[in-house]
């Protein structure tokens, strides 16, 4: 990916719309993706890095996952399996994104959604427009 592309992959934009829309600057963070697909991980990866952001790629079979995980400012989780990430390995404070698309047994909604997560409020991004919701 050179320079600015005419069409942005979708999914990796809707992350860095999703940051901006919420005033969170990537440049200077250290940004952690989990996934390394070629239609979300790479992508987003490389737009991260465009915007100055310090940028570690993983996925479900990195060695000792948390130890990268933790040191995320920001942490986008795309790897496509349900509870890769728990609670326990990210830093109090990180911005998480979770854009994964999984359908989970005994779920009542296998719709698409992208949750950010930053210190005890959570927003849901299920559809256009943005709509933002209280954690329960």
């Amino acid at each position: 990916m050179v320079g600015d592309p005419v069409f942005p992959p979708c999914t990796p934009y809707g992350v860095l719309e999703l940051l901006a829309h919420e005033g969170i600057e990537v440049a200077g963070q250290n940004v952690v993706v989990v996934g390394a697909s070629n239609i979300v991980g790479k992508p987003l990866g490389l737009m991260l890095m465009h915007g100055d952001a310090t940028v570690s790629i993983c996925h479900a079979k990195t060695r000792d996952l948390a130890q990268f995980t933790r040191l995320a400012d920001i942490l986008v989780v795309a790897a496509g399996v349900p509870g890769l990430v728990t609670a326990d390995m990210v830093q109090a404070g990180a911005v998480v994104v979770d854009v994964g698309i999984n359908r989970v047994p005994g779920s009542r909604s296998n719709r698409w959604r992208c949750r950010l997560r930053r210190g005890s409020t959570e927003g849901v991004v299920t559809s256009l427009p943005y709509r933002a919701v209280s954690a329960p």
